[in-house]
């Protein structure tokens, strides 16, 4: 396993321990585990770096252009999370303010997953089943998102009064899932 291998299984670790963190905090409202979450999610995006660029070394070579694009888009919303999340860890930006920019942030991270898959399907160096993995969890991840969308719209939040359903939390929770079984996954084939 490279470097970048132990990086992406230490990142998919960390992502876990946020979401561990985000479930506490909203259990016990507690605001120590909220700034916990921004911290190992500001970490999860800084030890995501390393195997961007290794997947960039890796296919770059005839088609810089079509890897580069999407790599940089990737760090870039990397690196975007780990500033937002850093700065509401340490109390200098609002979890709401956070949540937005970091947001688009995440949105670059997700273009770059799905490139990454098509250019494994492409290459065949690393397994198509990673590839497949990868695109159904961001199609879970879509359908999410758009549900959240709309609810929020309905209802002014996920924390009103009105409750989301149980299958709205339950889907969260796979997709919150499936991100870190493919980011494991990923380092363990790097």
């Amino acid at each position: 396993m490279t470097l970048a291998g132990v990086s992406a299984v230490a990142a998919g670790v960390t992502l876990l321990v946020s979401g561990a963190c985000l479930v506490v905090f909203f259990g016990a409202g507690k605001d120590v585990w909220g700034r916990a979450n921004d911290a190992t999610i500001a970490l999860f995006a800084l030890l995501m770096i390393p195997s961007a660029l290794e997947l960039y070394e890796r296919y770059a070579p005839g088609s810089r252009w079509v890897v580069g694009i999407p790599t940089l888009l990737g760090i870039a919303g990397l690196l975007v999370v780990a500033v937002t999340s850093g700065m509401t860890a340490a109390a200098k930006l609002d979890w709401l303010v956070s949540a937005k920019i970091g947001g688009v942030g995440f949105a670059g991270f997700l273009a770059w997953v799905g490139a990454v898959c098509v250019l494994i399907l492409r290459r065949g160096d690393l397994p198509q089943s990673l590839a497949w993995f990868g695109f159904v969890s961001l199609g879970i991840a879509l359908v999410v998102a758009v549900a959240a969308i709309a609810f929020i719209r309905s209802h002014g939040s996920l924390s009103g009064e009105v409750e989301p359903p149980a299958a709205m939390w339950v889907a969260f929770g796979l997709t919150f899932l499936c991100f870190p079984a493919w980011i494991v996954w990923l380092g363990i084939s790097l």
